[in-house]
């Protein structure tokens, strides 16, 4: 599109950049129509939860899990059924969720690591046009320099009864309430994105109250054992009550005059805490639930198809807030895309994983087209170990589930293919995933998939190019 931008367009729309982008304007979408009578750009509200795979959503098509509100969401507006992070794991995915940049550019490549100093992200870019931006609860992205959203505190205190390890309990919406009472009286006239970012369902998960284990319906990655199921019933557990929340969020909208001028998304920053999920490039780990209400702009019942990723929402919002699209971003808008007015996006998805600390050493490079998903095992010599397979202690999760998960393999065939796919990965992964959804059918080696394993080799070799990263010497 850029490319093929004649002069005589690049002056055009440089004169009425005030108003929006060029991809937008060229793709038909007007942001004239984006302001409400009073002239105003619209609110956008993003609710980001921690860890909420999108195998574990009602609206997604899981007929266990209760998420009403989220469920809500999506008949109201629209469900992406193939939004992808560009990271399985929390701070390079808000990072290149919130800079238009993946990980080698932003320069946040592993869990718990720092973007670079000299990066431009969403506050910045948001607060020149004239908004307030604001983030509640979790930030998870370094420097604050760069990533200086107005932060409030929107944690709820400990409970005594069950103490959190590695997060805070949840998302206090009192705090929402204030902030929103604040702006709607102070700051009328002026423009708010507002992040809400809980950390559920992350663990520490809440204990089980109103789930049978015993009737849960497995994902085909999951060993079943007592332990896994008595595990997964808490984190639906967690899930239910972040899902109160989410509906408490969009009650507060409208209590305090929100709800007609504001882009409201639910989404998540990566898939879940199991194994061939979270800290790995399997869609289990990267495909995120991502559901958007607009009234009056978004139509309801809505499903997008169209391949998305996190590294183009910041500059969607800036398309939204009437910007000009910044220059060397990563990432392009899909507001066509969300306004109904196109149906395809991106060709291909990239995604990279390189570590949390010294827990989980086991980098991965990937691309995906609308079929095909290929995977490069830059450490394939190691065993693959995460928090999931070391961290013990976690009533219920975690190490013991795994532990049960090993001692059922000596017996179970199935049981055994689980553990030995999560534990061992070849140097190349290629799998067809309309055939094999979960991507446990390693093709990679097949005579068959040969001509398709080297387009999708050659093309991830020209992103990590293009990226910065060493390319290895024997891709061609």
């Amino acid at each position: 599109m850029y490319g093929e931008m004649t002069r005589r367009q690049f002056i055009k729309y440089s004169a009425v950049g005030a108003f929006g982008s060029v991809l937008s304007n060229l793709a038909g979408c007007s942001l004239f129509s984006l302001r409400n009578k009073s002239g105003r750009r619209p609110h956008i509200v993003m609710y980001i939860s921690d860890d909420h795979g999108i195998d574990f959503v009602g609206c997604y098509g899981n007929r266990d899990v209760l998420t009403p509100n989220i469920d809500a969401i999506a008949r109201e507006g629209m469900r992406f059924s193939r939004m992808f992070a560009a990271s399985p794991t929390c701070a390079p995915s808000r990072s290149v969720l919130w800079t238009g940049l993946y990980p080698a550019r932003n320069g946040c490549m592993g869990n718990h690591t720092s973007c670079r100093d000299d990066v431009t992200a969403l506050p910045t870019y948001l607060s020149r046009l004239g908004y307030r931006v604001v983030l509640a609860n979790k930030l998870h992205s370094k420097p604050r320099e760069v990533f200086c959203f107005e932060y409030i505190d929107a944690r709820l205190p400990r409970n005594p009864n069950h103490p959190r390890r590695y997060r805070t309990e949840g998302l206090d919406t009192r705090a929402i309430a204030k902030l929103l009472a604040e702006h709607a009286e102070g700051r009328p006239d002026t423009p708010l994105c507002l992040i809400v970012a809980d950390s559920s369902p992350h663990v520490t998960w809440e204990p089980n109250k109103i789930y049978d284990p015993a009737q849960l319906q497995l994902p085909p990655y999951i060993v079943d054992t007592e332990l896994t199921r008595r595990a997964m019933a808490n984190y639906y557990q967690d899930i239910t009550t972040m899902d109160k929340r989410v509906g408490q969020v969009r009650s507060l909208l409208r209590e305090h005059g929100f709800e007609q001028d504001t882009l409201f998304i639910y989404t998540s920053d990566q898939g879940s805490e199991w194994p061939h999920s979270k800290w790995t490039l399997y869609d289990s780990g990267l495909r995120v639930p991502f559901i958007a209400v607009w009234p009056q702009r978004i139509k309801p019942h809505s499903v997008c198809e169209a391949m998305t990723s996190f590294v183009d929402v910041t500059p969607t919002f800036v398309d939204i807030a009437a910007g000009r699209q910044p220059e060397g971003l990563d990432g392009r808008s899909f507001l066509g895309v969300l306004l109904g007015k196109a149906g395809a996006f991106r060709r291909y998805i990239y995604a990279t994983h390189t570590g949390d600390g010294k827990m989980n050493v086991f980098p991965q490079r990937g691309v995906r087209d609308d079929r095909y998903k290929y995977i490069l095992n830059l450490r394939p010599e190691n065993t693959w170990t995460t928090h999931f397979t070391k961290v013990s202690g976690i009533p219920e999760s975690h190490k013991e589930v795994w532990d049960s998960w090993v001692d059922k393999a000596k017996t179970d065939p199935a049981a055994a293919r689980v553990v030995d796919i999560n534990q061992h990965h070849p140097r190349e992964e290629l799998y067809d995933t309309l055939s094999d959804p979960y991507e446990l059918n390693n093709i990679a080696g097949t005579a068959e998939a040969g001509p398709i394993l080297l387009k999708m080799r050659r093309k991830l070799a020209r992103w990590l190019s293009d990226q910065g990263e060493k390319v290895p010497e024997d891709f061609s």
